[in-house]
């Protein structure tokens, strides 16, 4: 009996001792219990990884607030002022509208249309007969001009962006409905080429 009563006591013991095994995929650093199912994946990220909060391309090191030097309350103070200031070390001012600047230059250099937001030359006369059509589409877009000898319509879309080449098909079938020969229509969106409210994209564009 009293061999009986050891060999219960071992088995009890042996109870609480997880049997493991090394996963070649995890390394030798992990123990992966054997009456688990398989996990084939990377360890879960408990925290992201440290960065310099001064992470951007555009703040000079010698330009750098370091708050590290700082006790909490000056620190805090000081990163109001910036914030108020709006100089919170990202973007230099004049940085963003020199680049959007930049890069409608080519339309104004080159007198382009095609892909800007300018408008151009319009025939009154198509216009009224095409007004059942302008006035179907309401606010959603807005005669730019018309080329190709006034078969060829431009409009500035303000829809969503998913909605785009079918409502342009859509306003090719009801310019021909008002009697008015069409060849192709173009929705001009400028910069704006995503849904921000809808696919969570960046809600600022610029006013350029």
């Amino acid at each position: 009996e009293i061999e009986y009563n050891t060999k219960i006591k071992n088995f009890r013991k042996s109870l609480k001792i997880i049997d493991t095994y090394k996963d070649p995929f995890l390394g030798d650093d992990y123990d992966v219990p054997r009456n688990v199912a398989k996990w084939h994946g990377y360890p879960e990220q408990t925290k992201y990884p440290s960065k310099p909060f001064e992470n951007n391309r555009f703040t000079k090191p010698e330009d750098k607030t370091d708050f590290t030097k700082l006790d909490p309350y000056r620190a805090k103070k000081t990163a109001v002022q910036l914030a108020r200031s709006k100089n919170n070390e990202w973007l230099p001012k004049g940085k963003s509208e020199a680049f959007h600047r930049n890069q409608t230059d080519i339309f104004r250099k080159l007198n382009l249309l095609q892909g800007s937001l300018r408008a151009g030359e319009v025939d009154e006369e198509i216009v009224k007969r095409i007004q059942p059509a302008l006035n179907v589409l309401g606010s959603v877009a807005d005669l730019l001009s018309m080329h190709n000898e006034g078969k060829v319509f431009r409009f500035h879309y303000h829809g969503l962006i998913k909605h785009r080449e079918g409502m342009a098909a859509w306003t090719e079938t009801l310019i021909r409905d008002c009697g008015v020969e069409c060849t192709g229509v173009v929705f001009e969106t400028g910069w704006r080429k995503r849904d921000p409210y809808y696919d969570g994209g960046d809600h600022w564009f610029g006013p350029y």
